[in-house]
């Protein structure tokens, strides 16, 4: 017989349940106020997820867009924000650290859809290096892929996952337990966050006094020494004639290219000076492709901007750097029309 009283003494589940959602979000909350509190975060992750979105997002634009292609010098020197707000039109940051943008040209020039502007960043150790391929191990190719597989629900998911990124602090990387616990155990406090900020617009800033390893000029040139190797003439000619198809099948269909040589610190400039010669790699450019250039050499006003790694615009005057380059853009994009 089953007991009259039973129902009366079970458990009121629905309080004991809001009661543990109200604690779980009081130990959430806590958590997060207190990374907040630390400075480690909210901020975004320079990965492959935050690219495909901001290459979706071009896919939205007309042809009065400017997209960026290049390596790490492209993404810390110029400020998507500030080039936008000067020439007055969209600016997308597709630059992808470490690696050579000829993938990019390569999708730019045969995706119907794109009739914008590329600026192109010219970095002679990943332009010019015959050992490219084994420094960035295909890393433009795997994102891109990794673009052009998503669905339409992956893309959603994405968006939401981003939105959430930049919003929460506890999903920040510096905010990681296996990086925050350890801190907490040994230090008696959070740790500080590391030298690189991600914008959600792919702006990477960097704080150098944090480097776990100096930055400098003399370490900056043992990479080049290390990982880079001129091109033989011939395999040099084979990409510039790549660089002159990809660029007329861009021209053919309304779209510009802007080929930029950004700044470097005197002792990095003057290895690539040796690696690198102007005469045998920009000028071939300039003499055999149908675009624009702008070589910072050529502009007193681009100096004293770089980093004391030699190879970076310092962070601080980024948007001052900005400024300086959208002036010489102006003069450029009137020419190239």
């Amino acid at each position: 017989m089953t007991s009259s009283t039973s129902s009366s003494e079970s458990p009121p589940w629905a309080y004991v349940w809001a009661l543990a959602v109200v604690l779980t979000l009081v130990v959430v909350g806590g958590w997060e106020l207190m990374l907040r509190g630390a400075d480690l975060g909210p901020e975004y992750q320079d990965n492959r997820s935050l690219w495909a979105d901001q290459r979706h997002r071009l896919n939205g634009l007309d042809e009065n867009a400017i997209v960026i292609l290049g390596a790490s010098r492209a993404q810390r020197a110029i400020d998507v924000d500030t080039l936008s707000a000067e020439l007055g039109r969209p600016v997308v940051q597709l630059s992808v650290e470490g690696t050579s943008a000829l993938v990019m040209l390569e999708n730019l020039a045969v995706d119907p859809r794109f009739r914008g502007t590329i600026l192109y960043s010219v970095a002679p150790p990943f332009t010019f290096n015959r050992l490219q391929p084994r420094v960035d191990n295909g890393r433009q190719r795997e994102w891109l892929d990794y673009y052009l597989g998503q669905q339409r629900s992956e893309q959603i998911e994405q968006s939401l996952r981003l939105w959430f990124q930049g919003r929460l602090a506890l999903l920040s990387g510096d905010a990681r337990l296996t990086r925050v616990i350890p801190s907490l155990i040994s230090e008696g406090g959070f740790p500080e966050r590391d030298q690189k900020t991600t914008l959600a617009n792919r702006v990477v800033l960097m704080d150098y006094a944090k480097m776990p390893v100096e930055a400098d000029e003399i370490g900056m040139m043992q990479l080049y020494l290390e990982h880079s190797a001129p091109y033989e003439r011939d395999e040099w000619l084979a990409t510039l004639n790549l660089f002159r198809v990809l660029v007329q099948a861009l021209r053919g269909k309304g779209s510009e290219v802007i080929f930029l040589r950004l700044p470097s610190g005197e002792q990095v400039s003057a290895l690539e000076g040796v690696m690198y010669p102007r005469a045998r790699y920009w000028n071939d450019m300039e003499n055999n492709l149908n675009a624009g250039f702008i070589h910072s050499d050529d502009v007193p006003a681009m100096q004293g901007y770089v980093s004391v790694d030699g190879s970076h615009i310092e962070s601080e005057r980024i948007v001052e750097f900005t400024e300086v380059l959208a002036e010489e853009l102006r003069r450029e994009l009137v020419s190239t029309r």
